[in-house]
């Protein structure tokens, strides 16, 4: 069949006769040799591409399945693939596999025996408001848990060892991460105060505790960042959160980092506020015209994946990036937020200009409700780029704000009829 289709495309083409072409053949026996052989090649290259065309799905999903298994797995997948559309030997598909994974078999093996020794894990900020459900998290599991903070007697739990760590003190870290097979960083600033400042918290503490934990023999290091990190941005917040990634990734090779957006709980400063303010004030004022975008997501979410990729078997990702369900406009945000808890606020758009000149005023206090830095935040969106892994690759389903809202309501509904009830009972 291949054979003919070849004579008519080449008569076609040059004008040729049937006949005149007939003798050509004869006059090219090599020529002739070769169109016999694709002849007979034909159909079996017609079958190569129907398997390729069955197995292509097969190996996008066991992409997907991989995904979680490490770069090792990653590489190997994408070779295969490769090598199939190729055509190529097994043998050399083989070959390739191995050269491009190099030590990477080995690396995995090591990381696999590595968790098997998961025993002990130093949590700094263990305190604060995601360091204390890592603690919570790891605590269930086989690890051992030290909480290093500057207070940690406002630690909650009785199964965690407790150590007063200064991040700034080189000595306090090393003696905070003695013994420990894995560390995560959960000191986060987010007002400047005193001599805590964006830089030398995120940076330089960042990059102290990380060295120690190098120098130390700490198998695993996972530092908590923030969305949107980078040590270019003009914003001074995310420029020291980028600079402090870099600088964590220099002290300790194979660090993990951590990019959370917004996240909110039952004890946060940012939806219980918001909530607070729709219930009390007559009109709730937007920064600027409510468009900017948010993701947020559930704290415990972000502590549970903390907590995974520090005791995880397999190589875990260089960066993630965890966010809720669902991106909202600001606006969209607190219209969700009234509605839920069944209220109807007027919306005011209040101009970015005056929100700094607010924050300007109210930063001349100790404890400023308002900074420039946030108002500048609040015009930046905070969402997932889709280029980096996040819940999906550690098998978490982050929760909805909605389901996290309600839950959060009926419980203060509840405490509040309690109190009502202790009240009438005691007169």
């Amino acid at each position: 069949m291949l054979k003919h289709l070849l004579i008519e495309v080449i008569g076609h083409v040059s004008g040729l006769s049937d006949a005149q072409l007939e003798q050509i053949e004869r006059s090219l026996p090599a020529t002739k040799a070769l169109i016999d052989l694709l002849s007979k090649a034909h159909p079996i290259i017609e079958q190569a591409e129907t398997l390729y065309s069955e197995a292509q799905p097969l190996i996008d999903q066991a992409r997907k399945e991989w995904q979680t298994v490490g770069p090792a797995a990653q590489i190997l997948i994408d070779v295969i693939s490769h090598h199939l559309n190729k055509g190529s030997s097994p043998a050399e598909a083989t070959e390739a596999v191995r050269a491009a994974l190099g030590g990477s078999i080995q690396n995995v093996a090591q990381d696999r025996g590595m968790d098997r020794g998961m025993n002990r894990g130093t949590v700094f900020g263990g305190t604060g408001f995601v360091g204390c459900r890592v603690v919570r998290h790891l605590s269930v599991s086989t690890v051992t848990v030290r909480i290093a903070s500057r207070h940690p007697a406002r630690a909650e739990g009785d199964n965690a060892e407790q150590v007063i760590a200064d991040a700034h003190d080189e000595r306090s870290v090393e003696a905070a991460v003695m013994g420990a097979d894995g560390v995560v960083n959960a000191i986060s600033l987010y007002t400047e105060h005193g001599g805590d400042t964006f830089h030398s918290v995120h940076v330089e503490a960042a990059a102290r505790i990380a060295g120690v934990a190098r120098r130390a023999g700490v198998k695993r290091f996972v530092h908590l960042s923030g969305i949107g990190a980078d040590p270019t941005s003009p914003s001074p917040y995310i420029r020291n959160r980028g600079e402090g990634e870099v600088a964590v990734q220099a002290a300790f090779p194979g660090a993990v980092v951590i990019r959370p957006v917004v996240m909110f709980a039952p004890d946060d400063a940012f939806l219980t506020r918001i909530l607070g303010l729709l219930r009390t004030l007559p009109a709730y004022p937007l920064f600027g015209d409510g468009r900017t975008r948010l993701q947020p997501v559930y704290v415990d979410d972000v502590a549970a994946a903390i907590a995974q990729v520090l005791r995880q078997t397999q190589r875990p990702f260089p960066i993630y990036e965890l966010a809720g369900p669902r991106v909202y406009s600001y606006g969209e945000l607190l219209r969700t937020i009234a509605r839920t808890a069944g209220l109807r606020p007027m919306l005011v758009r209040v101009p970015f200009a005056f929100w700094n000149a607010a924050a300007g005023l109210a930063e001349i206090l100790p404890h400023p409700p308002l900074t420039r830095n946030q108002v500048e935040l609040m015009q930046i969106d905070t969402m997932v780029s889709g280029s980096r892994p996040g819940f999906g690759s550690l098998g978490i389903s982050p929760r909805s704000l909605e389901e996290e809202l309600k839950a959060m309501l009926k419980h203060t509904n509840e405490q509040t009829q309690n109190t009502k009830k202790g009240r009438a009972r005691w007169g």
